[in-house]
């Protein structure tokens, strides 16, 4: 008997992250949601009608004050699901074992699981990473085996003149919680075409690259590919332009790998 798929193991890693991650309603992978813990707390603790907002119209002092402070501490700070938590359930628990015992009986020789046999298919290139909140949810997979959730920008660019302009520095990936990510140019706003932008990319393992992007879409959201798409990328310390025209802005993006929402 062979170990699973690529492709198969991706879709069951993609379904368990998407349970983990609509049963607890975690508004960074939907703000659309209407249930969960963080649409319960703003329901019930905050706002006109929250909790402390009762008590303290309750007319009876001893109750105000037995009551009250846990009350507006709720209101204060909104309770959050732990990392991990979702484990706590023993069918989830098992699905995860279950993930652990196959890697290891048929995974390369050395594989003690999940997590150590995804680290045999990225160890060279990124081929099967988890989504991040399968990490944060279920835990099981280290950072280096996890990507991103969402498209995360993390640097602008402004041209001032032709082949001149302002790098602006907005974000990195935090490497204690997801491996690299392809880097993108995103047109922001409508732009003039021709202009080739140079981005220095930093690596997940320190180093740096140079990556170039030619423009040659101008219409506004629109996403360049540069000159390597492997996804190594935790930062970006510079950006320069060649060519270009005064006003036209750019977003430096680190792309997520996938979409989970139908998984």
């Amino acid at each position: 008997m062979a170990i699973i798929s690529n492709s198969d193991l991706q879709t069951v890693l993609d379904k368990l992250a998407r349970f983990a991650i609509e049963s607890v309603g975690d508004p960074e992978f939907a703000n659309d949601f209407n249930a969960g813990m963080d649409a319960a707390a703003n329901n019930v603790f905050s706002g006109a009608g929250a909790l402390d907002t009762f008590i303290l119209g309750v007319a009876d002092v001893d109750v105000v004050a037995d009551l009250l402070p846990a009350a507006r501490d709720l209101d204060e700070t909104h309770p959050t699901p732990a990392d991990g938590f979702v484990l706590n359930i023993s069918s989830i628990a098992a699905m995860i074992s279950a993930l652990n015992t196959h890697c290891k009986r048929y995974g390369p020789d050395g594989t003690t699981g999940l997590d150590s046999y995804l680290t045999s298919l990225n160890a060279v290139t990124p081929t099967l990473r988890a989504h991040g909140f399968f990490k944060k949810y279920l835990k099981t997979i280290t950072a280096k085996n996890s990507f991103i959730p969402t498209d995360m920008q993390l640097a602008a660019f402004t041209c001032t003149g032709a082949s001149t302009g302002t790098y602006t520095h907005v974000a990195s990936i935090s490497t204690s919680s997801y491996a690299g990510a392809k880097l993108v140019v995103k047109n922001n706003g409508a732009v003039t075409t021709g202009a080739t932008l140079t981005v220095t990319g930093k690596k997940l393992d320190g180093t740096t690259q140079s990556l170039t992007a030619t423009i040659a879409t101008g219409t506004d959201a629109h996403e360049t590919d540069l000159s390597v798409t492997t996804k190594l990328f935790v930062d970006v310390t510079n950006v320069t332009i060649s060519s270009g025209t005064n006003t036209d802005a750019y977003k430096i993006v680190a792309k997520t790998d996938r979409d989970i929402s139908a998984a």
